[in-house]
Order: C-alpha cells, then structure tokens, then sequence
C-alpha cells in the first residue's frame, strides 16, 4: 500500500511538473509575411515584440508576393496555413470565400475603431464585415522636385483642392521637356503591373473604372467611355515624347534625372528624399474633369480561421493588436513613407502635419477623394487583364481595342466563378 500511495505521489508530481512547464511554454504564432519595403523594419518589429511576450513567439517567414499566394492557396492542403498573413487588402475577398481568414469584428474596440483612417477600414470589410487592420494606408500622388517646377515658373499646389488641371499639366510637361528633361514623366511604364494601382486616379477623374460596382462586371465599365479615355491618354503622353514605353528601369526620376515627375506613391519615399532632401516634394494628381482623385490600399494584417480551430485566436490578435500600435505604426512609416493608419499617430508627427512634407498624403485620405480597386474575388483577375492592356498600350495598341477585349475576357472568368455578381 505505502508503495502504490508513492508510486500514485510521484506520478502526481511528475503530472504537476509537465502542466506547469506546459502552461510556461510559450505559444508560437506563425506569421507569413508579403516581402516589401518593410522587410527589414518588420524583423525589428517581431523581434521586439517576442522580447517583450515571453508567453507568445511570433515564427515569421517572408516570401516574394507571388510566391506567399501560391503557398496561401495549397496551405489548407498541405496543411501548414499560418495563424497570420500579412498581404494585399485586395485579396481578403478572395481568401474570405475559401474560408480562410477570421472576422475580427468581435475584438475591435470602439477607440481603434474611431481612431483608424477610414480608408483603413474600407479596404478591410467585406460583407458587411473586418477581416484586417493595417499599419498604414497607401500615399499616392506625383512627386516632383520644387526648384523645377520653379525654374519654368510653374504654379505649385499644395493640396488637392488647388490641383492643376490636364491643361495646365501638359504645359508644364511642355516645359519640362523643352528644359532638358527628356521623358518628363515617369510612370513606372518598367512596371505595368502597378499601374493597376497607380493609374487609378486618373482613371477615376476621367470618369471611368475597372468594375461597375453596382454588378462588379467589366462590360461597359473597363471598356467604357471614361476608362478608355484615361488609356489614351496615356498613349498621347507616350506618342508626345513625354513618357518613355521602353523604359526598363526605376529611376528615371530619382537617380537618372530623365524626369521630372514620378507617378508613384509613398513606397518610393526613401529613394526620392535620399536624393534630393528637401526640394523633393509630393504634388496632387491633375484634375482631368471629374475632380481630384487618389488611390488607398495597402498591405493588411490578417488572422486565419486556422488561428481560431488551434484555439489560437486570442494569441494571434495579440500580435495583430500590437501590429497596429501606434510605436510599431510609426517604426514601419518612417521607412516606407506610408500614411500611419491611426490619425493620432500623425498628430504627433511633423511631417503630417499642414505644411508638411507629407500632409497631402493625409489630407487626401480625409477629405474623401480616395478611390479604391474593386473589392472582389475576382480582382487577380482584372489586376492581370489590365495588366496585359498597359503592357500592349506601351507596345503601341489601341486601348479601346484592347480594353473591349479584357472586359470581355473579365466577366467570362466572374460569370464562370459567380463572384460578386448583383443579383
């Protein structure tokens, strides 16, 4: 007997010992990460955090966009999906459908809530609810270089409200040109893939778009009177000599000095300052006849349904709640130059505030002129048709040829897979 009761003590003691070494393990959040301008700062970021969470351990792993969404799609097969994916806001409908990725309605606070850009929370929601949060939104806008615009006694608005009008930006390419400036306007033409992004605005204040968003259908929208515009003029700027079709390069403004402006937005911000300190400067796009228009969207940070079957959840939001503080916000923008996606953050920082280097970035998003890329399944879909219609326009197509083309092909693919479709 007095064996059995030592042998049932010891027993107890060495089930004590593993619960307690059990509960002292921390949990290990795995993280995938879209690889990008903030590689480097988000290191720092994670690193910081598990040094001050000894009972969470952040596993992050970065990939090449295109390579983090292959494995995100073969994920739930293999069986490795991670607690949390950082990627493009404009796939949360995507992954939403495949039932991958968690609502995070009931762990959003109304501070957060009121605190957070709107655009934040606009590219975040879908069906009615937030599947993410982000550390900033997007800045976009043109940047060119003050003593320039001076030199051909060119006007210089300082928000969107005073934007110049297409005329007026025409005659300043004119000039730019006719100081020296060979292809006065950069617009990532190296990249025709981005101009899904970047040529938004224009697109916008031409009065077209890449889906009606009453149906989410291409014809009569990718191919209609607005959006065709918007394409043919950039074959005009290309046909004047203004951009570049063959440029294969990103620095034609920044380091070559063959521009004088940069279509692009703030992922370029360490280039441009580091070039050109304080004569570098963001002005609005032009006013091409349906007002001033941005683009918003960013990279957003996103629990998985996974997080919440391994019982994960509450760990996983604790890094994303961390994610959106305003001292790892303000680690990541003061890298990569993009709008801090709480406003309090920006409050306390003197480059968002009016005069600042960056304040357009800002007022943009809160005056309400940001335009954002169709939330839909489909959006690889469209991303890649308007993709091949830049490159073909570079090449020397006709973009109401090509645009007709890729609405067609556009609502074969959203039919086929009933995405988004108004019913």
């Amino acid at each position: 007997m007095k064996k059995l009761l030592s042998l049932v003590m010891a027993l107890a003691m060495v089930l004590t010992m593993v619960a307690a070494a059990s509960a002292e393990s921390p949990v290990t959040i795995t993280a995938w990460v879209s690889d990008g301008a903030e590689t480097v700062v988000y290191t720092e970021m994670f690193d910081d955090f598990n040094a001050n969470h000894p009972d969470i351990v952040v596993d992050y792993q970065f990939f090449a966009q295109d390579e983090l969404l292959n494995k995100l799609q073969t994920a739930p097969i293999v069986g490795d999906t991670p607690e949390i994916i950082v990627i493009d806001g404009l796939q949360i409908p995507y992954f939403q459908d495949m039932d991958m990725i968690a609502c995070l309605d009931d762990y959003l606070t109304d501070e957060m809530k009121s605190d957070i850009l709107p655009s934040v929370w606009a590219e975040n929601t879908y069906g009615g609810s937030i599947y993410g949060v982000a550390q900033f939104d997007s800045g976009m806008a043109m940047w060119t270089r003050k003593s320039v615009l001076e030199s051909i006694g060119a006007r210089i608005p300082t928000s969107y409200k005073d934007a110049w009008t297409v005329e007026e930006f025409e005659k300043i390419l004119a000039d730019c040109k006719a100081a020296g400036y060979e292809y006065p306007l950069y617009i990532r033409q190296n990249k025709a893939s981005s101009l899904y992004f970047t040529w938004m605005p224009v697109i916008a204040s031409f009065g077209g778009d890449f889906l009606n968003r009453d149906t989410m259908t291409a014809t009569g929208t990718l191919d209609g009177e607005g959006t065709i515009a918007a394409y043919d003029w950039m074959k005009k700027m290309i046909d004047a000599g203004y951009v570049n079709a063959a440029c294969d390069y990103e620095d034609a403004f920044y380091s070559r000095n063959e521009a004088a402006f940069s279509v692009l937005g703030h992922w370029k911000y360490s280039e441009h300052v580091g070039a050109f300190g304080d004569d570098a400067i963001i002005v609005p796009m032009p006013n091409f006849g349906n007002g001033v228009f941005t683009c918003s969207g960013s990279t957003v940070d996103v629990m998985t349904t996974a997080a919440v079957e391994r019982g994960v959840a509450d760990q996983a939001w604790t890094v994303l709640e961390a994610m959106v503080s305003p001292e790892y916000i303000t680690m990541v923008t003061s890298v990569n130059g993009g709008v801090p996606a709480r406003s309090s953050v920006m409050d306390g920082l003197e480059q968002w505030q009016p005069g600042g280097r960056l304040y357009l970035y800002r007022e943009q998003l809160e005056g309400g002129i940001s335009y954002l890329r169709p939330i839909t399944p489909a959006h690889a879909t469209v991303y890649n048709a308007v993709q091949s219609v830049v490159e073909d326009i570079l090449a020397g197509g006709d973009p109401a040829e090509l645009l007709h083309t890729a609405a067609e092909y556009v609502d074969e693919i959203i039919y086929e897979n009933g995405w988004n479709i108004a019913q």
